[in-house]
């Protein structure tokens, strides 16, 4: 299925899904996987998740599936931008390749473990799904609210500002060169090359929030000690 811009607001990633349903996303993929919970698939292989068939499923169930996200209120990051869904098809399709080379670039020069690299990549995939899913519907802003959370988390788990900073920036080169390979014509490009500028902006922002919630826990530990 293609990227309809018109029915994508309503179809979330896993991470946005799992956000709603309050469970954490391999719990969220191990349930799809098992046929328990309602989705479908991109082109890309990507699981999505209708908002409205969620709901249903989850009142069957005697609970309730918010609008939005309650701890993430929309109008307080807007991120809104022209829908390019031929973008949105174009990284779908080349997600695994993104999060490859992506995983490539950060990991140069720094040798991982086969099993850190794994869980780089499968990092890196969630971000390029989540990003052509707001490109499809031209709202980027739980893709900001994602970026600034998992840089905050870093920065206030004290986690050197090479690596979430060296990931959004393997993620934007991987992303634009698939892209760029895949002939979209110049506003579609543009418009990703903003997403991204956007999204690398906040991660640093979040990073920075992190550290200063780091800093005030300790000052706070210290005048308390």
């Amino acid at each position: 299925m293609a990227h309809p811009a018109a029915r994508d607001t309503d179809l979330l990633p896993v991470s946005a899904a799992a956000r709603l349903l309050g469970v954490s996303v391999s719990s969220l993929r191990a349930w799809a996987a098992a046929g328990r919970v309602p989705h479908e698939r991109t082109p890309g292989g990507h699981r999505r998740f209708d908002r409205a068939i969620l709901r249903e499923w989850m009142e069957a169930r005697g609970a309730r599936v918010p609008d939005h996200d309650p701890s993430h209120p929309v109008h307080l990051v807007p991120g809104r931008i022209t829908p390019r869904p031929r973008a949105a098809a174009a990284i779908d399709r080349a997600a695994p390749r993104i999060a490859d080379e992506a995983t490539a670039l950060v990991a140069d020069g720094h040798p991982r473990s086969r099993r850190m690299s794994t869980t780089l990549r499968a990092r890196l995939l969630e971000q390029a799904d989540a990003l052509a899913h707001s490109l499809a519907t031209g709202d980027l802003a739980p893709c900001i609210r994602e970026a600034e959370w998992r840089a905050f988390r870093d920065g206030a788990a004290d986690v050197p500002a090479s690596r979430p900073m060296g990931e959004a920036r393997a993620l934007a080169r991987a992303v634009e060169r698939a892209v760029a390979s895949a002939g979209l014509d110049g506003d579609d490009q543009a418009t990703c090359r903003e997403a991204l500028d956007r999204l690398t902006a906040h991660a640093a922002a979040g990073l920075a929030a992190g550290r200063r919630s780091r800093r005030s826990e300790r000052n706070g530990q210290r005048h308390a000690a």
